[in-house]
């Protein structure tokens, strides 16, 4: 549900101001409906708007131009209300609830091609901000394009921008093989597998 998605992103995110374009990019959704969510929103006082300037750069005209310019553009900007009753309630509830069954994930990551033989979830799968990475992806003749489809229907879903590891098994056994602290940090902390062809 369109409102759904976009509560999420308010709630997942409640610190940040967002523009439109932000919010429409991060929901999957088209513009003239998340303007109408978000009017039902401020209706009911569960996020605010206000108008905030922004420093731009403009990109020099002639290559030799090395002078860099800016201009100050006014924004309209959306944000959770931090004075709505039930704001904390709602970020809870937004926190805690799992986006999809495992089984889901395990099916949208399998539709990546029978190429993949690692995938582990951490970070924001299990509500710890504190991980290298949200997701790692292990395997061969994975194809970018679709990956990336996959990733933003998973970041609609989330309302949060994942990040995200993409190695080959090549690569990602010669980094174990190294005892590469990043691949160790990911293994070591809270995570958990949903694909392990490579038995790790």
């Amino acid at each position: 549900m369109p409102k759904v998605r976009i509560l999420r992103i308010f709630m997942r995110n409640s610190a940040e101001l967002l523009p439109l374009e932000e919010i429409v990019r991060r929901s999957g959704l088209q513009q003239p409906i998340v303007r109408n969510e978000l009017k039902k929103f401020l209706r009911i006082g569960v996020i605010k708007q206000k108008r905030i300037a922004l420093k731009q750069t403009i990109s020099p005209i002639l290559k030799r131009d090395r002078v860099l310019k800016f201009r100050i553009r006014k924004v309209l900007v959306y944000f959770a209300n931090p004075n709505f009753e039930l704001l904390s309630e709602l970020r809870f509830l937004f926190t805690r609830a799992s986006i999809a069954s495992k089984q889901k994930i395990i099916k949208k990551i399998r539709s990546l091609g029978k190429g993949v033989k690692l995938a582990v979830i951490s970070g924001i799968f299990l509500n710890n901000d504190n991980c290298r990475t949200d997701l790692l992806v292990v395997g061969n003749g994975i194809k970018r394009g679709r990956f990336e489809r996959f990733l933003g229907g998973v970041e609609a879903n989330l309302g949060k921008p994942v990040r995200y590891t993409l190695m080959d098994t090549k690569e990602f056994s010669y980094r174990m093989d190294m005892y590469d602290k990043f691949l160790r940090d990911i293994l070591e902390y809270p995570h958990e597998k949903l694909i392990n062809k490579l038995r790790i």
